[in-house]
Protein backbone atom coordinates (compact mmCIF):
# COMPACT_ATOMS: atom_id res chain seq x y z
CA UNK A 1 0.00 0.00 0.00
CA UNK A 2 1.19 3.49 -0.87
CA UNK A 3 -0.24 5.35 2.16
CA UNK A 4 -2.11 8.59 1.67
CA UNK A 5 -0.01 10.15 4.46
CA UNK A 6 3.23 9.15 6.17
CA UNK A 7 5.28 11.04 8.76
CA UNK A 8 9.04 11.41 8.35
CA UNK A 9 10.73 10.17 11.53
CA UNK A 10 14.25 8.82 11.93
CA UNK A 11 17.21 8.77 14.31
CA UNK A 12 17.51 12.57 14.47
CA UNK A 13 14.03 12.91 15.99
CA UNK A 14 14.79 10.10 18.42
CA UNK A 15 18.03 11.74 19.51
CA UNK A 16 16.28 15.08 20.05
CA UNK A 17 13.61 13.46 22.21
CA UNK A 18 16.15 11.41 24.18
CA UNK A 19 18.14 14.55 24.92
CA UNK A 20 15.09 16.18 26.48
CA UNK A 21 14.21 13.03 28.44
CA UNK A 22 17.75 12.79 29.76
CA UNK A 23 17.66 16.43 30.86
CA UNK A 24 14.72 15.73 33.15
CA UNK A 25 13.10 19.02 32.05
CA UNK A 26 9.99 17.89 30.16
CA UNK A 27 7.49 20.74 30.52
CA UNK A 28 7.41 23.74 28.18
CA UNK A 29 10.76 25.48 28.57
CA UNK A 30 14.00 26.22 26.75
CA UNK A 31 13.40 23.80 23.87
CA UNK A 32 9.97 25.31 23.24
CA UNK A 33 11.49 28.80 23.23
CA UNK A 34 14.03 27.72 20.59
CA UNK A 35 11.27 26.12 18.51
CA UNK A 36 9.25 29.34 18.66
CA UNK A 37 12.26 31.44 17.67
CA UNK A 38 13.15 29.18 14.73
CA UNK A 39 9.55 28.96 13.52
CA UNK A 40 9.00 32.72 13.66
CA UNK A 41 12.22 33.22 11.68
CA UNK A 42 11.06 30.69 9.09
CA UNK A 43 7.61 32.28 8.70
CA UNK A 44 8.94 35.82 8.98
CA UNK A 45 7.05 37.16 11.98
CA UNK A 46 8.24 38.94 15.11
CA UNK A 47 6.49 36.56 17.49
CA UNK A 48 5.45 32.92 17.79
CA UNK A 49 4.17 30.81 20.65
CA UNK A 50 3.52 27.07 20.86
CA UNK A 51 0.23 25.48 21.89
CA UNK A 52 -1.07 21.96 22.42
CA UNK A 53 -2.59 21.63 18.92
CA UNK A 54 -3.94 23.55 15.95
CA UNK A 55 -7.39 23.88 17.48
CA UNK A 56 -6.09 25.58 20.63
CA UNK A 57 -3.85 27.74 18.46
CA UNK A 58 -6.94 29.00 16.62
CA UNK A 59 -9.10 29.48 19.73
CA UNK A 60 -6.28 31.20 21.65
CA UNK A 61 -5.60 33.55 18.73
CA UNK A 62 -9.29 34.44 18.41
CA UNK A 63 -9.53 35.18 22.13
CA UNK A 64 -6.31 37.21 21.97
CA UNK A 65 -7.91 39.28 19.21
CA UNK A 66 -10.72 40.10 21.69
CA UNK A 67 -13.43 38.41 19.64
CA UNK A 68 -16.51 38.56 21.90
CA UNK A 69 -19.66 36.43 22.27
CA UNK A 70 -22.09 37.42 19.53
CA UNK A 71 -19.37 38.75 17.22
CA UNK A 72 -19.35 37.36 13.69
CA UNK A 73 -16.30 35.76 12.12
CA UNK A 74 -16.43 34.99 8.40
CA UNK A 75 -14.86 31.71 7.36
CA UNK A 76 -14.99 28.83 4.90
CA UNK A 77 -17.30 25.83 5.30
CA UNK A 78 -14.95 23.61 3.26
CA UNK A 79 -12.45 22.75 5.96
CA UNK A 80 -11.93 20.58 9.01
CA UNK A 81 -14.64 21.45 11.52
CA UNK A 82 -12.12 22.82 14.04
CA UNK A 83 -11.95 26.05 12.04
CA UNK A 84 -15.61 26.84 12.68
CA UNK A 85 -15.71 25.21 16.11
CA UNK A 86 -13.02 27.51 17.51
CA UNK A 87 -15.21 30.48 16.59
CA UNK A 88 -18.27 28.95 18.27
CA UNK A 89 -16.23 27.79 21.28
CA UNK A 90 -15.74 31.39 22.45
CA UNK A 91 -19.37 32.32 21.78
CA UNK A 92 -18.80 34.02 18.44
CA UNK A 93 -20.83 33.23 15.34
CA UNK A 94 -19.29 31.40 12.35
CA UNK A 95 -20.51 33.02 9.15
CA UNK A 96 -19.92 30.58 6.31
CA UNK A 97 -19.07 32.02 2.91
CA UNK A 98 -18.82 29.83 -0.16
CA UNK A 99 -15.57 28.88 -1.86
CA UNK A 100 -14.35 29.20 -5.42
CA UNK A 101 -14.92 25.85 -7.07
CA UNK A 102 -11.54 25.84 -8.81
CA UNK A 103 -9.35 26.83 -5.85
CA UNK A 104 -11.42 25.37 -2.95
CA UNK A 105 -10.64 28.61 -1.08
CA UNK A 106 -13.03 31.21 0.34
CA UNK A 107 -14.30 33.67 -2.27
CA UNK A 108 -13.31 37.26 -1.36
CA UNK A 109 -16.15 38.70 -3.44
CA UNK A 110 -18.62 36.86 -1.22
CA UNK A 111 -16.77 37.86 1.96
CA UNK A 112 -17.54 41.53 1.39
CA UNK A 113 -21.23 40.76 0.81
CA UNK A 114 -21.40 38.87 4.13
CA UNK A 115 -20.05 41.71 6.28
CA UNK A 116 -22.51 43.15 8.83
CA UNK A 117 -22.32 45.47 11.84
CA UNK A 118 -21.44 42.41 13.96
CA UNK A 119 -18.52 41.27 11.80
CA UNK A 120 -15.19 41.49 13.63
CA UNK A 121 -12.84 39.16 11.77
CA UNK A 122 -12.18 37.02 8.72
CA UNK A 123 -10.68 33.54 9.04
CA UNK A 124 -9.42 32.41 5.61
CA UNK A 125 -8.44 28.73 5.51
CA UNK A 126 -5.50 27.83 3.27
CA UNK A 127 -7.08 24.53 2.38
CA UNK A 128 -4.83 21.61 1.46
CA UNK A 129 -1.84 23.96 1.68
CA UNK A 130 -3.06 26.24 -1.11
CA UNK A 131 -3.03 29.95 -0.13
CA UNK A 132 -6.15 32.07 -0.22
CA UNK A 133 -6.20 35.36 -2.13
CA UNK A 134 -4.64 37.22 0.80
CA UNK A 135 -4.14 40.47 -1.09
CA UNK A 136 -7.87 40.81 -1.73
CA UNK A 137 -8.79 39.62 1.77
CA UNK A 138 -6.44 42.07 3.50
CA UNK A 139 -7.81 44.92 1.37
CA UNK A 140 -11.35 44.02 2.46
CA UNK A 141 -10.25 43.80 6.08
CA UNK A 142 -8.59 47.21 5.96
CA UNK A 143 -11.60 48.78 4.26
CA UNK A 144 -13.99 47.50 6.93
CA UNK A 145 -11.61 47.66 9.92
CA UNK A 146 -11.61 43.89 10.44
CA UNK A 147 -8.95 41.56 11.80
CA UNK A 148 -7.66 38.58 9.81
CA UNK A 149 -6.67 35.27 11.37
CA UNK A 150 -5.05 32.89 8.91
CA UNK A 151 -5.98 29.26 9.44
CA UNK A 152 -2.62 27.95 8.26
CA UNK A 153 -3.02 24.54 9.91
CA UNK A 154 -2.41 22.83 6.55
CA UNK A 155 -0.14 25.40 4.94
CA UNK A 156 3.35 25.02 6.41
CA UNK A 157 5.76 26.26 3.75
CA UNK A 158 3.15 27.82 1.45
CA UNK A 159 3.59 31.35 0.09
CA UNK A 160 1.48 34.15 -1.35
CA UNK A 161 3.17 36.78 -3.52
CA UNK A 162 6.51 35.72 -2.07
CA UNK A 163 5.42 36.04 1.58
CA UNK A 164 5.19 33.03 3.83
CA UNK A 165 1.70 32.00 4.83
CA UNK A 166 1.34 32.85 8.51
CA UNK A 167 2.95 36.28 8.13
CA UNK A 168 0.27 38.15 6.15
CA UNK A 169 -2.77 38.33 8.43
CA UNK A 170 -2.87 39.92 11.87
CA UNK A 171 -2.34 36.49 13.41
CA UNK A 172 -2.08 32.89 12.17
CA UNK A 173 -2.44 29.39 13.56
CA UNK A 174 -0.59 26.21 12.54
CA UNK A 175 -1.15 22.57 13.41
CA UNK A 176 1.51 19.90 13.85
CA UNK A 177 -0.86 16.94 13.76
CA UNK A 178 0.67 13.62 12.68
CA UNK A 179 -0.31 13.93 9.00
CA UNK A 180 0.78 17.54 8.45
CA UNK A 181 3.73 18.72 6.32
CA UNK A 182 5.70 18.97 9.54
CA UNK A 183 4.42 17.20 12.62
CA UNK A 184 4.89 16.52 16.31
CA UNK A 185 2.00 14.07 16.70
CA UNK A 186 -0.07 16.85 18.27
CA UNK A 187 0.91 20.48 18.62
CA UNK A 188 0.24 23.98 17.37
CA UNK A 189 1.82 27.40 16.84
CA UNK A 190 0.54 30.99 16.78
CA UNK A 191 2.44 33.57 14.72
CA UNK A 192 1.93 37.33 14.68
CA UNK A 193 3.64 40.69 14.31
CA UNK A 194 1.29 42.25 16.84
CA UNK A 195 2.89 42.46 20.28
CA UNK A 196 -0.43 42.96 22.06
CA UNK A 197 -1.96 39.84 20.49
CA UNK A 198 1.20 37.91 21.30
CA UNK A 199 1.23 38.91 24.96
CA UNK A 200 -2.46 38.10 25.34
CA UNK A 201 -1.92 34.71 23.72
CA UNK A 202 0.88 33.96 26.18
CA UNK A 203 -1.48 34.61 29.08
CA UNK A 204 -4.47 32.77 27.61
CA UNK A 205 -2.50 29.58 26.96
CA UNK A 206 -0.88 29.60 30.41
CA UNK A 207 -3.59 30.10 33.04
CA UNK A 208 -3.66 33.87 32.57
CA UNK A 209 -0.09 34.34 33.80
CA UNK A 210 2.08 37.23 32.66
CA UNK A 211 5.26 36.90 30.60
CA UNK A 212 7.39 36.42 33.71
CA UNK A 213 5.36 33.41 34.84
CA UNK A 214 5.12 32.76 38.55
CA UNK A 215 1.78 32.69 40.33
CA UNK A 216 0.44 36.08 39.35
CA UNK A 217 -2.59 35.78 37.08
CA UNK A 218 -4.20 38.57 35.07
CA UNK A 219 -7.09 36.97 33.16
CA UNK A 220 -8.94 33.69 32.74
CA UNK A 221 -6.63 31.27 30.95
CA UNK A 222 -6.12 27.63 30.07
CA UNK A 223 -3.34 25.08 29.97
CA UNK A 224 -2.39 24.93 26.29
CA UNK A 225 1.36 24.57 26.82
CA UNK A 226 3.54 22.31 24.65
CA UNK A 227 5.94 19.81 26.22
CA UNK A 228 9.63 20.27 25.45
CA UNK A 229 9.64 16.65 24.22
CA UNK A 230 7.11 17.69 21.57
CA UNK A 231 9.01 20.89 20.78
CA UNK A 232 12.17 18.83 20.21
CA UNK A 233 10.35 16.89 17.50
CA UNK A 234 9.14 20.17 15.99
CA UNK A 235 12.64 21.63 15.72
CA UNK A 236 13.89 18.63 13.71
CA UNK A 237 10.75 18.59 11.57
CA UNK A 238 11.13 22.29 10.80
CA UNK A 239 14.61 21.65 9.40
CA UNK A 240 13.11 19.00 7.10
CA UNK A 241 10.19 21.17 5.99
CA UNK A 242 11.72 23.04 2.99
CA UNK A 243 12.88 19.83 1.32
CA UNK A 244 9.62 18.07 2.14
CA UNK A 245 7.60 20.88 0.55
CA UNK A 246 9.86 20.80 -2.50
CA UNK A 247 9.13 17.09 -3.02
CA UNK A 248 5.40 17.59 -2.51
CA UNK A 249 5.43 20.34 -5.14
CA UNK A 250 7.38 18.10 -7.52
CA UNK A 251 4.87 15.29 -7.08
CA UNK A 252 1.95 17.66 -7.61
CA UNK A 253 3.48 19.05 -10.82
CA UNK A 254 3.96 15.52 -12.09
CA UNK A 255 0.35 14.61 -11.31
CA UNK A 256 -0.80 17.74 -13.16
CA UNK A 257 1.23 16.75 -16.21
CA UNK A 258 0.27 13.08 -16.24
CA UNK A 259 -3.45 13.69 -15.68
CA UNK A 260 -3.79 16.82 -17.83
CA UNK A 261 -5.40 14.86 -20.67
CA UNK A 262 -8.03 13.21 -18.45
CA UNK A 263 -11.23 15.14 -19.14
CA UNK A 264 -13.05 13.65 -16.14
CA UNK A 265 -10.58 15.18 -13.64
CA UNK A 266 -10.11 18.77 -12.50
CA UNK A 267 -7.14 19.62 -10.23
CA UNK A 268 -7.26 22.20 -7.46
CA UNK A 269 -6.05 25.46 -9.00
CA UNK A 270 -3.89 27.93 -7.10
CA UNK A 271 -4.85 31.56 -6.60
CA UNK A 272 -2.81 34.01 -8.68
CA UNK A 273 0.31 34.68 -6.62
CA UNK A 274 -0.11 31.52 -4.56
CA UNK A 275 2.46 28.78 -4.03
CA UNK A 276 0.93 25.68 -2.49
CA UNK A 277 2.79 23.43 -0.06
CA UNK A 278 0.48 20.55 -1.09
CA UNK A 279 -0.54 19.13 2.24
CA UNK A 280 -3.06 17.23 0.12
CA UNK A 281 -3.39 16.66 -3.63
CA UNK A 282 -7.14 16.47 -4.28
CA UNK A 283 -8.59 16.55 -7.80
CA UNK A 284 -12.32 16.56 -8.54
CA UNK A 285 -13.88 13.75 -10.55
CA UNK A 286 -16.70 14.30 -13.07
CA UNK A 287 -17.40 10.90 -14.61
CA UNK A 288 -20.61 9.21 -15.71
CA UNK A 289 -19.01 5.80 -15.20
CA UNK A 290 -17.14 6.13 -11.90
CA UNK A 291 -18.33 7.94 -8.80
CA UNK A 292 -15.97 9.60 -6.36
CA UNK A 293 -16.55 6.88 -3.76
CA UNK A 294 -15.93 4.18 -6.36
CA UNK A 295 -12.67 5.87 -7.35
CA UNK A 296 -11.51 5.88 -3.72
CA UNK A 297 -12.45 2.22 -3.29
CA UNK A 298 -10.81 1.09 -6.52
CA UNK A 299 -7.60 2.95 -5.70
CA UNK A 300 -7.49 1.19 -2.34
CA UNK A 301 -8.04 -2.13 -4.07
CA UNK A 302 -4.93 -1.29 -6.11
CA UNK A 303 -2.93 -0.62 -2.91
CA UNK A 304 -3.07 3.15 -3.30
CA UNK A 305 -4.18 5.19 -0.31
CA UNK A 306 -7.13 7.47 -1.05
CA UNK A 307 -9.90 9.19 0.86
CA UNK A 308 -12.30 12.10 0.72
CA UNK A 309 -11.77 14.59 3.52
CA UNK A 310 -14.47 17.17 4.25
CA UNK A 311 -17.00 15.41 2.02
CA UNK A 312 -19.59 17.05 4.27
CA UNK A 313 -18.92 20.80 4.61
CA UNK A 314 -19.26 22.38 8.06
CA UNK A 315 -22.71 23.89 7.46
CA UNK A 316 -24.03 20.42 6.61
CA UNK A 317 -22.66 18.82 9.78
CA UNK A 318 -25.09 17.97 12.59
CA UNK A 319 -23.00 20.22 14.83
CA UNK A 320 -24.30 23.30 13.02
CA UNK A 321 -27.66 22.00 11.86
CA UNK A 322 -28.40 21.45 15.58
CA UNK A 323 -26.50 24.48 16.84
CA UNK A 324 -29.38 25.41 19.17
CA UNK A 325 -28.13 22.61 21.45
CA UNK A 326 -24.78 24.35 21.96
CA UNK A 327 -24.43 26.04 25.34
CA UNK A 328 -23.78 29.50 23.85
CA UNK A 329 -27.14 29.31 22.03
CA UNK A 330 -28.76 30.40 25.30
CA UNK A 331 -27.06 33.77 24.93
CA UNK A 332 -26.23 34.10 21.23
CA UNK A 333 -28.59 33.86 18.27
CA UNK A 334 -27.09 31.69 15.56
CA UNK A 335 -28.34 31.59 11.98
CA UNK A 336 -30.35 28.63 10.78
CA UNK A 337 -27.50 26.74 9.15
CA UNK A 338 -29.89 24.01 7.94
CA UNK A 339 -31.25 26.47 5.37
CA UNK A 340 -27.82 27.58 4.17
CA UNK A 341 -26.97 26.69 0.57
CA UNK A 342 -23.32 26.97 -0.49
CA UNK A 343 -23.25 25.17 -3.83
CA UNK A 344 -19.51 25.24 -4.55
CA UNK A 345 -18.56 23.87 -1.14
CA UNK A 346 -21.19 21.17 -1.46
CA UNK A 347 -20.14 20.23 -4.99
CA UNK A 348 -16.42 20.04 -4.16
CA UNK A 349 -17.31 18.00 -1.08
CA UNK A 350 -19.18 15.54 -3.33
CA UNK A 351 -16.54 15.05 -6.02
CA UNK A 352 -13.02 15.55 -4.65
CA UNK A 353 -10.68 12.78 -3.53
CA UNK A 354 -7.07 12.83 -2.42
CA UNK A 355 -4.08 10.73 -3.40
CA UNK A 356 -0.56 10.35 -1.97
CA UNK A 357 1.69 13.39 -2.47
CA UNK A 358 3.94 13.20 0.62
CA UNK A 359 7.77 13.10 0.42
CA UNK A 360 7.97 9.30 0.51
CA UNK A 361 6.09 9.08 -2.80
CA UNK A 362 8.59 8.58 -5.61
CA UNK A 363 8.23 9.82 -9.17
CA UNK A 364 7.74 6.21 -10.26
CA UNK A 365 4.89 5.83 -7.79
CA UNK A 366 3.28 9.06 -9.00
CA UNK A 367 3.36 7.61 -12.51
CA UNK A 368 1.89 4.35 -11.19
CA UNK A 369 -0.92 6.18 -9.37
CA UNK A 370 -1.74 8.33 -12.40
CA UNK A 371 -1.78 5.27 -14.63
CA UNK A 372 -4.10 3.45 -12.24
CA UNK A 373 -6.52 6.40 -12.18
CA UNK A 374 -6.63 6.40 -15.98
CA UNK A 375 -7.33 2.67 -16.04
CA UNK A 376 -10.14 3.02 -13.52
CA UNK A 377 -11.75 5.78 -15.58
CA UNK A 378 -11.44 3.82 -18.81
Amino acid sequence: MIPVARPYLDEEEQQAVRKVLQSGMLAEGKVAREFEREFSEYVGTKYATVTTNGTTALSTALEAMDIQPGDEVITSPFTFIASANTIAMIGAIPVFVDIKKETYNIDPELIEKAITKKTRAIMPVHIFGSPCDMKHIMEIAEKHNLQVIEDACQAHGAKFEGKMIGSIGHVAAFSFYATKNMMTGEGGMITTNDEEIYEKALMIKNHGRGKKGGYSHFRIGYNYRMLDVVSALGRVQLKRLPKAVEIRQRNARLYNELLSDVEELRPQIMEVGGESSYHIYAPRIYSKRVTRDEMVQKLRENNIGSRSVYALPCHKQDTYINIEQWRWAKFVKYPDYSKLSLPNSEEVGDVHFDIPVHPFVTEEQVEQIASTIKKILS
